[in-house]
């Protein structure tokens, strides 16, 4: 005859190793609203926040963006320009 497993302690066990592994919400990337405030924002109003925020220390802003999330978008656009001014450079020659 079979022997019959309670598999039901391994599955709480293997949920409890899921919890504490996760990472805190706030290592997981900007949040949807951060996403939509920064992409409604213009390059130049990314490079002044970025500035003020690297001369004086604060933001101009009240919306609490994280400046790692200023910095990618901003890293991201400029290199769409210049992928986009190559590209324009080869056409044009």
């Amino acid at each position: 005859m079979a022997d019959i497993y309670d598999l039901e302690a391994y599955r709480k066990q293997k949920e409890k190793e899921t919890l504490e592994n996760e990472e805190p919400l706030e290592d997981l990337g900007p949040t949807l609203e951060e996403l939509a405030t920064i992409m409604m924002m213009s390059s130049d109003e990314l490079f002044v926040e970025l500035l003020a925020r690297v001369e004086y220390g604060q933001s101009l802003r009240e919306d609490g963006l994280s400046t790692s999330t200023l910095i990618e978008e901003l890293t991201n656009r400029a290199l769409h320009m210049e992928l986009l001014c190559e590209i324009a450079a080869k056409i044009n020659d």
